[in-house]
């Protein structure tokens, strides 16, 4: 790859703490400064790492996911030609999203710094992460590219997001707090930055609620109607996923050439994942075709949109909420020696 221009972004909000993410940042700058161009985020989005040196572009006034997407939107409209990300999972999305407000794709090379990426180094799937653990130099000549599966979610007409692992709706969230304690959290209390234990199941279905498949090779597929339903998720098969999805059936769909999975629990009173007290757990799933959509409608006002465990947006009865699958969403740069 003959690079000229490269973006320096991290999140200061990783899982592996501020500390961490700004060594791991300035020893990247450090590499590729020596090799290229480098635009750096302000303050800890990447300027922070540069010592000074870098050209600081975008924005970080409101410390939340859209500093990240207007300021990689920013990068690419000043001609940088790879991102490399300290961060974790999350943060590709956001930068997925921006390059797309700019209307260009580039590779990510990105250094594990969150807590899920970092934690299970060795899953099959990874999106972006090029480089876990102590940093080691690269050389940008030395960068091979390949096209990274993902999802789009819309609201109507608008895309609402890209992901990598599974969309679902619900207002249950997993959160670990900077103690490493792990709790469920009130979703839609998360978008405006409260973090609030959730007490019990929050439904998301009443009873014009409808799920569908819209597929053109195998036609239209009712997944679940009514109020009755909980933690309805739609992913791309990936094989960390497919043992558990639905029960193994992502196992099956893959093996039968599948691209993706919905289903959902069919008991409103599962909040996150199912007890013994919910035994025996009734599931519905259907499996699909990249291009394929899994349509929401009529959904409870209030309910949560989240897109790898992020929490994206409110929808309610009025939106039509649609996921699909694309074989080719982002570019990963990867080392040609490394797995």
């Amino acid at each position: 790859m003959a690079i000229e221009r490269v973006g320096l972004l991290s999140n200061p909000y990783a899982g592996s703490g501020r500390d961490r993410v700004l060594a791991l940042a300035r020893d990247a700058f450090a590499c590729v400064a020596t090799q290229a161009d480098v635009l750096v985020g302000p303050g800890d989005l990447g300027a922070s790492a540069a010592g000074g040196r870098g050209t600081v572009v975008g924005t970080d006034a409101s410390r939340t996911r859209r500093d990240t997407i207007d300021t990689t939107r920013v990068m690419i409209e000043r001609g940088a030609q790879l991102l490399v990300i300290v961060s974790g999972d999350g943060t590709y999305n956001d930068v997925l999203e921006g390059m797309k407000a700019a209307g260009a794709t580039v590779p990510i090379f990105g250094i594990a710094a969150g807590r899920f990426n970092t934690q299970f180094p060795r899953r099959k799937h990874d999106p972006f992460v090029s480089l876990r653990g102590d940093f080691r130099p690269f050389r940008l000549a030395d960068l091979v590219v390949d096209d990274v599966p993902g999802m789009i979610a819309r609201v109507g007409d608008e895309v609402a997001g890209y992901g990598f692992f599974w969309t679902t709706i619900s207002n249950a969230l997993a959160y670990s707090d900077a103690g490493g304690k792990v709790m469920i959290v009130d979703a839609a209390r998360m978008l405006a930055g409260d973090v609030v234990p959730l007490a019990g199941a929050w439904p998301v279905a009443v009873d014009g609620t409808r799920i569908v498949v819209a597929s053109k090779q195998l036609g239209e597929i009712e997944l679940a109607r009514g109020p009755d339903l909980a933690m309805p998720v739609v992913a791309h098969i990936v094989p960390e996923l497919n043992q558990i999805l639905a029960g193994g059936f992502g196992a099956f769909a893959e093996f039968m050439g599948f691209h993706g999975v919905a289903f959902c629990f069919h008991d409103r009173d599962i909040a996150f994942l199912p007890t013994p007290a919910h035994f025996p757990v009734d599931t519905r799933s259907v499996a699909f075709f990249a291009g394929d959509e899994v349509r929401f409608t009529g959904l409870r006002d209030g309910a949560v949109l989240q897109i790898d465990s992020t929490p994206i947006r409110t929808v309610g009865p009025g939106d039509v909420v649609t996921v699909e699958v694309a074989h080719a969403l982002g570019k990963k740069a990867r080392l040609a020696t490394t797995d």
